[in-house]
C-alpha cells in the first residue's frame, strides 16, 4: 500500500509542475506550489536564471560574486539583441527580473537582506533588495539598464561597490539608480 501512495503523490507533484510550466510567460507563479512569497518567487526567478545560462549560453551561474563577469557576458548578448530587435517593455522586464533575481541572491550571500515589493525611499519602483530600514538596492533596476543602455550601467561594478561596502549599515546604491 506505501509504494502506491509514493508513486500518487509523485504523480501528482509531477502535474503540478507540468502544469506550472505550461502556463504563459506573463502568468503569476505566486499561485506557485513552490513559490508562496515574494522572496520565494525570486529564488525560483533565480534558479530559472541558473538554468537559461546553462542551457542557452552554457555557462554555469554559482551564486558567487566571480559569476557576476559571467552574466556580464550574458547581458552583452542580451544588450546586442535589444539593440538588432528593440524587447518589448514586457520582455525587458521579464529579463530584469530573472536576471535580477540572480543579482539579488548573490548579494543575499554577501550581506543578508530581502526583497519587497515597494521601496520604502523612492516609492513604487522595481522590487527593491532590502538591506535593513534605510538601505536597499535595485538589482532588477540594474538589470532593466544595463539591457537597455549597454555596458556603461555595469551589474558588475554595483556589485562591487556592494561588495566594499557590506559592513557599512547606512549603505545604498544611490537611488537615482532605479530610474530609466
Amino acid at each position: 500500500m506505501f509504494p502506491l501512495l509514493g508513486i500518487l503523490a509523485l504523480f501528482i507533484i509531477v502535474f503540478v509542475l507540468v502544469r506550472s510550466l505550461g502556463q504563459p510567460k506573463s502568468a503569476s507563479i505566486s499561485g506557485s506550489f513552490f513559490a508562496r512569497s515574494l522572496g520565494g518567487i525570486m529564488k525560483v526567478n533565480a534558479q530559472k536564471a541558473r538554468t537559461r545560462a546553462r542551457e542557452e549560453y552554457r555557462i554555469e551561474l554559482t551564486y558567487d560574486r566571480s559569476s557576476i563577469s559571467d552574466l556580464e557576458r550574458i547581458l552583452d548578448d542580451l544588450r546586442h539583441n535589444h539593440q538588432i530587435e528593440t524587447y518589448s517593455e514586457e520582455d525587458l522586464a521579464e529579463a530584469s527580473r530573472i536576471w535580477g533575481a540572480y543579482v539579488g541572491e548573490v548579494l543575499r550571500r554577501i550581506r543578508s537582506g530581502k526583497w519587497n515589493n515597494r521601496s520604502r525611499h523612492a516609492g513604487k519602483r522595481p522590487m527593491p533588495f532590502v538591506l535593513n530600514r534605510r538601505s536597499e538596492v535595485f538589482p532588477c533596476s540594474w538589470i532593466y539598464r544595463r539591457i537597455k543602455h549597454g555596458p556603461e550601467h555595469s551589474v558588475a561594478a554595483k556589485v562591487r561597490e556592494f561588495t566594499e561596502n557590506r559592513d557599512n549599515p547606512d549603505y545604498a546604491v544611490k537611488l537615482s539608480s532605479t530610474t530609466d
